[in-house]
């Protein structure tokens, strides 16, 4: 996972753990562990523009796993308590298939639990397509 940063380096290094064991936990199937980073009422848009609440989620990615890798994290602090992501993420279906590419805005806000996320937005890089 590559990063670039922006001010309160102590707080980006705390998102981006929460972003990495969001990944590990997808990648692991670690259902738990992805519930416990994610805030009661998530708001996640897939590439496609699919809406998901906090349990559509969850049960679309236990019926549909994937290994998921992020790359170019840029991370901007607002306060204490709120921070947007955004960057690449690339997800590949077990068994082969075209690996999927797209550029990603996340929200996380910091509760007494940690960091947790917001708000997903993913918009598909078509083939070819520069950034």
């Amino acid at each position: 996972m590559t990063t670039t940063t922006t001010g309160k380096s102590a707080l980006v290094d705390e998102v981006l753990k929460a972003e990495a064991e969001r990944v590990r936990a997808i990648c692991e199937q670690d259902w738990p562990a992805l519930e416990a980073v994610l805030v009661d009422d998530l708001s996640y848009v897939h590439m496609p523009g699919n809406l998901q609440d906090k349990a559509t989620f969850l049960e679309g990615y236990k019926k549909s796993p994937r290994k998921t890798e992020r790359h170019d994290l840029k991370v901007r602090i607002y306060g204490e308590s709120t921070a947007v992501v955004t960057g690449i993420m690339m997800n590949t279906r077990p068994g082969g298939g075209t690996p999927s590419k797209a550029i990603v805005t996340q929200t996380w806000v910091k509760d007494a639990g940690g960091w947790k996320l917001a708000s997903f937005q993913a918009t598909r890089i078509q083939e070819g397509a520069e950034r």
